[in-house]
Formats: structure tokens, sequence, C-alpha cells
């Protein structure tokens, strides 16, 4: 085991020398630089992005690299120099940095890394950090025998880093001077025999390493640890400060080690959606689930970009979104063609947005526009005006309430509009009386001429063009048409959901995967990216196919509505 060891210290003595020479120039201004898969050229522009590794060549301290989505592949280092960030597109499905093996993804003194995956099939480093920062990060190292990740000073928050292969996830090494890292809302996981989540190492007499961490999981594999504190006894300490960390025990190798429990740890094992299939975001029930420490310094966003706090911070890259609460009321100022409808909703610490459901039948058929709800923690009043109903006709409704932990539909109420209203003045409908015997006779009607224009055609809706689907796990693609018959243009919602069933002896339920708002015109076709929701990603990571329903609510320019449904299929790329 120290023959290991020192031949680690050798490597990473030997790549800082290397790293070190490097000579980064600052820029007058910063400037923003595109790269996307298959890019090419030197513009770097939204319109004519580049390859990555051009885009960081041409990028000075100060400046932002924009990986678009999709997969880049590596085949040497991916170098982000010193003050620049790279990072990927908030709300976009995370671009991943396939490492062909050998080369690192590298980080210079102040260098920013967010939003992004990083994939090292190699033994080798997936990221080595020199007092740079990682965000937002995941991070695979699937065959590494040392370290999958080294940190050499700068900080690590709201990442997710596994390493696999009986090497450690996370490594600091001191060996010329002290070096500091922080850690916020990690989650390290090593799967080896007897490796380590997160290492301290410290070397020569200059030496030394000083982890603090706060808010962070580290689970070894077996035989393993949460934490290993490794010093060569010649000088600087190995110093862990461990805040609201979930780890099972640490280890200490050599002298002047030191851990130092900063309260709030906790040793139970979390529970994760699927591990075994690389899926380390908690599972409903997780111990983790709002054991963590509130503070600006976590950051505003979890690893997915949900809110990093809701109600308390959990402990973990992952923060557990709640489906808000949604509650039905009363319905007032009802006339012949209107009405408001109330309700209230509690948005459980997310950013959360509501609408009201109505029709003739508890198929609904129409929408209010989405208003948002914020994201407190105690219930808000929401309500809606109705408009353009009919007289003397009974009416279904309920409120619908959505974040990014799922949709919640309150219960169904129901009002009647009144009678259709008569004009001040105008007197009633007199009798009909026949006319006297001398009054010329009436004309009869004739039918129409023949130029007349044909009767409006009931609106059609929209139609989903294909029922079989694709995601990439942040959203699912479908494609809708729109009549070309159609008054105006189609405008509405489009949601898709599955049944899962929780055991043999229980009923089946709804899961809501995801909705988004279209707008199509007459005798076109539009492509709907649809976000998927907290419970469909979980969902989506554990089959590769999922059988599920498509609503379609559709309104024409003429005011008419229709509710479309098909059986959808949906397969992950």
């Amino acid at each position: 085991m120290e023959i290991s060891r020192t031949r680690r210290l050798s490597l990473l003595a030997l790549l800082v020398a290397v790293l070190v020479t490097a000579s980064i120039v600052a820029p007058a201004s910063a400037a923003t630089r595109h790269a996307a898969p298959g890019g090419s050229g030197t513009e770097c522009s939204p319109a004519a992005p580049c390859e990555v590794s051009q885009a960081l060549a041409g990028a000075n301290a100060g400046d932002e690299v924009v990986a678009h989505p999709g997969d880049y592949m590596a085949s040497g280092s991916v170098s982000v120099g010193q003050g620049v960030t790279l990072h990927g597109v908030a709300g976009e499905p995370r671009p991943r940095l396939l490492l062909s093996g050998g080369p690192s993804v590298i980080l210079y003194q102040g260098a920013t890394l967010r939003y992004v995956e990083v994939v090292q099939p190699a033994n080798n480093n997936a990221i080595y950090s020199l007092a740079g920062n990682v965000d937002q990060a995941v991070v695979r190292a699937t065959d590494v025998t040392f370290c999958g990740t080294t940190l050499q000073g700068g900080s690590i928050r709201n990442s997710i880093v596994v390493a696999s292969g009986g090497g450690t996830a996370i490594c600091t090494t001191g060996s010329t001077q002290p070096l500091a890292v922080s850690y916020r809302n990690v989650t390290a996981i090593a799967t080896g025999n007897g490796a380590a989540a997160i290492e301290a190492r410290a070397a020569g007499p200059g030496g030394g390493a000083n982890l603090d961490l706060v808010n962070v999981i580290a689970r070894g594999g077996p035989n393993g640890a949460g934490l290993d504190l490794t010093t060569d006894s010649q000088g600087g300490p190995a110093k862990i400060t461990a805040t609201h960390t979930n780890f099972p025990n640490y280890r200490t190798f050599g002298t002047n080690t030191v851990y130092v429990d900063g309260g709030g740890n906790e040793g139970t094992p979390p529970q994760f959606v699927n591990p075994a299939a690389g899926d380390y975001h908690q599972a409903p029930g997780s111990v983790t689930i709002g054991a963590g420490t509130d503070a600006p310094i976590n950051g505003a966003f979890d690893v997915d970009g949900d809110p990093r706090k809701v109600l308390t911070t959990d402990i973990g890259a992952d923060e557990v979104v709640v489906a808000p609460a949604a509650t039905t009321g009363a319905a007032g100022a009802v006339t012949d063609q209107s009405a408001t409808v109330s309700g209230s909703v509690d948005p459980k610490g997310a950013p959360t947005t509501y609408h009201f459901e109505y029709g003739p039948t508890t198929a609904y058929g129409r929408t209010t526009a989405a208003t948002g709800a914020g994201s407190g923690t105690s219930a808000v009043q929401a309500g809606a005006s109705l408009d353009g109903l009919a007289p003397e006709t009974a009416y279904h409704y309920r409120l619908v309430s959505a974040n990014a932990g799922g949709a919640t539909k309150g219960a169904d109420q129901t009002f009647t509009t009144t009678a259709a209203a008569t004009s001040p003045g105008t007197p009633p409908p007199s009798e009909p009386t026949a006319p006297p015997a001398d009054s010329p006779r009436p004309i009869e009607p004739t039918a129409p001429p023949t130029d007349s224009p044909p009767p409006a055609q009931p609106f059609a809706g929209v139609r989903l063009v294909s029922t079989r689907l694709s995601t990439d796990g942040r959203f699912i693609a479908l494609k809708l048409s729109c009549a070309g018959a159609t008054v105006g243009s189609c405008s509405g919602r489009t949601t898709l959901t599955t049944r899962r069933r929780r055991t043999a002896s229980r009923a089946a339920y709804t899961v809501s995967l995801g909705s988004a708002r279209f707008s199509i015109g007459a005798g076109s076709q539009a492509k709907i990216r649809v976000p998927v929701s907290r419970a469909g990603r979980r969902l989506l990571s554990r089959v590769r196919r999922l059988r599920g329903k498509n609503t379609n609510v559709a309104r024409s320019g003429a005011g008419q509505s229709k509710t479309t449904v098909a059986a959808v299929t949906i397969r992950r790329r």
C-alpha cells in the first residue's frame, strides 16, 4: 500500500511542476465564447460555435466559455485557463466532456467549471484543479486506482463525484505548501474495495492539507472509509473539519493528522434513487434530507439547478424538491358569461406556478394562464377570472400547482352560470299573431346562393405527430401539428404522464412527467421540448423505455377548445 502512495505523490508532484509553468495574460475586457459538439472555425459565436478546446484556447482571464448541450469527445487535456469560466446552459441538458483516457480537465487558479459532466474511463484524474472552482458538476472516473478528482486548493460545491476501480473519489495532497479546499454540498462516492471517498494528504516538511467539509456525503467502498487523513510524518498536518456531513468513519495514516467534528454529522447511510445505475440523487426518506445547514456560500442551486434551499438545506449535492399543495376554493361573481375562481397554493419552499382547469365536464378542456405563486413555505391565495362562458351551464373547475417536484391537483368544484341577461328597456317578446287576411303573402325563404361560404368547421385541436418519443433525461421531445382549417392558431399546454403501481395490493397512481405550453400556426407543426419533472427524472433513470399518456389541451383563435389524448412510448437516448 505504501508503494502505491509513494508513486501517487511522484505523479502529482510531476504534474504540478508541468502545470505551473503556464503563462496566462489577462485581457482588457471580458468576452463570451461559444462551443458546441461538432463546432468548427475560430469565430466561437452563438451563430458559429467552435470546438471546445478552440474556445478555451482563445479565452483570457475573466472570459466565459458557454458549452452548449451534447457530448464533447476530448482527445487531449481540456485546459481552463486562469480566471476563465467553462459552463453549460442553465435549464438545458448538461454538456458532457468525454475524455479518451489519459488527459484530464485541468483548472488553473481561479478558473471555474460549472454545470458540466466529466467522464474519465482511464486510470487518471477526471479533473485536476490548481486552486480552481467546481460547481454543479457530475464527475465519473470509471477505472481509477489513485484519485478520480484531485483538488489542489480552491473549492467544490453542489457536485457529485463518483470513482470506481479502487481509487479515492476526491484527493488533496500538499507536498510543497499547505493547501486548503472548501467543500459545500458535495456527494463523494468511492465504490472499490477499501477505497475512501475523500482524502487529505500532507507530504514533505512544507506540505499540508486542510479540508473544510459542510453538508457533504462521503461514502467509501466495502472495507473502506468516508474520510482518509494521511501524512508522511515529515511535517505539515493533514486536517479535515466535518460539519453536517454524512460519512461512516475516518482513517488516519502517519502522525500529525487532525480530525475536527464541527457538529451535525451523521453516520446512517443515505438512501439514493438508484446507486447501481449511478444515480446518487436522494430517495424519499433519506436521513440527509433537511439535515444540512443554511448559508449563502452554499450557492443558489443544487447539482440539477433546483433551489439549493428547500425548507432546510439537504446534505449532499442534490436538494429534494417537494411537490406543492393545491386547495381548490369557491367560485364567485358568477354571471351568465363569467365567474371568478379561487384557491390556495403552498409552494413548499420551491418556485411554483398555478393555473385553473375548467370546462363542462371533469375532462375540463380549458386552462387559465400560469401564474407565479412564489417559493414560500406557507399557503398563498390563488385566483383567476373565467370569461366566455355559456349561460345556464354547469362548469367544473380545479386548481393545479406545479414546481420541480411535480404537479398537484386540487379537488373538483362546480358552479352554474346564470340565465342570459337582457338589455334595460327591451320589451319582452310578444306572442305571434296571424297576419290580416288582406296582407301580402310573406316571401318564402330561399336557399343560400351556391357561392356562400361553407359553415365553420369544428376545432380539431392539435395532433401528436409520432407516439414514439425520446428523452435525454432532462427534456422529452415531441412534435404537434395544428389543422389547416383552424381559425388563427392552436395554443395551449401539452402534458405527459404515466401510471405506476405502488404494490400488488394497492391501486395504481399517476406520475406527472412534465408539461409545456405551445403556440402553433394553422397548418403548421412545431417541436416541443417538455422539461422532465423531478419525479419523472427519477423514474426515467431506472428504465430505458416507459409507456405513458400525452394530453393536449388546445384553444383556437376563435376561442374554441379541444382536448386530445394519445398513448406514447418514451425511450432514453
